[in-house]
């Protein structure tokens, strides 16, 4: 199994590093990244599909005027496992960014991300440093490297990141 997740803080880098690794890589991608978006009081973060292109799906909605939030389990359980489902049959690399606490109780959703750890795929994410147990189990597998993001590595580490997902593409092409 070849699993790669980034962690760190909040605004560290490392969803900016995960896309500056992808454009590095010469493979077929699947999976999701994380956008947040501005409409008014309101911040949208919506996952894009990297299995087509032009499917999103909004994942949550905070108003900053007081801070609530909405969470649209139905984009996890639905649209981002179809997205999953597909890059799993179809793709080399799957993209997880970003994985949290808010998945903890979603169970279709976080079966799917352990099919894919167990999977032959490449599986490259981000994890937020958050305490449960999803984000710990993950975290805990022998097949998991994960690497942490700090101010002090954030603009060397790409290089390590990246000769470590050829590798295992390497490794796959055999």
């Amino acid at each position: 199994m070849y699993n790669l997740f980034l962690t760190g803080k909040i605004g560290i880098g490392k969803s900016t590093l995960l896309k500056r690794a992808l454009k590095e890589l010469n493979v077929s991608l699947g999976g999701y990244t994380t956008e947040r978006v501005f409409e008014g009081y309101f911040r949208k973060y919506i996952i894009k599909s990297l299995y087509d292109n032009n499917t999103t799906y909004t994942i949550l909605k905070v108003d900053s005027r007081d801070n609530s939030k909405e969470h649209f389990i139905d984009s996890f359980e639905k649209g981002a496992l179809s997205i999953l489902d597909k890059s799993l049959k179809e793709r080399n690399l799957i993209v997880l960014d970003e994985l949290g606490s808010a998945e903890n109780d979603m169970s279709l959703f976080t079966d799917k991300v352990f099919k894919l750890l167990d999977s032959k795929k490449i599986v490259f994410g981000v994890l937020k440093e958050n305490d449960c147990d999803f984000l710990n189990a993950i975290m805990a597998r022998e097949d998991v490297i994960v690497i942490t993001i700090t101010e002090d590595n954030r603009d060397y580490i790409i290089e390590d990141i990246i000769n470590i997902l050829k590798s295992w593409q390497k490794q796959l092409e055999v």
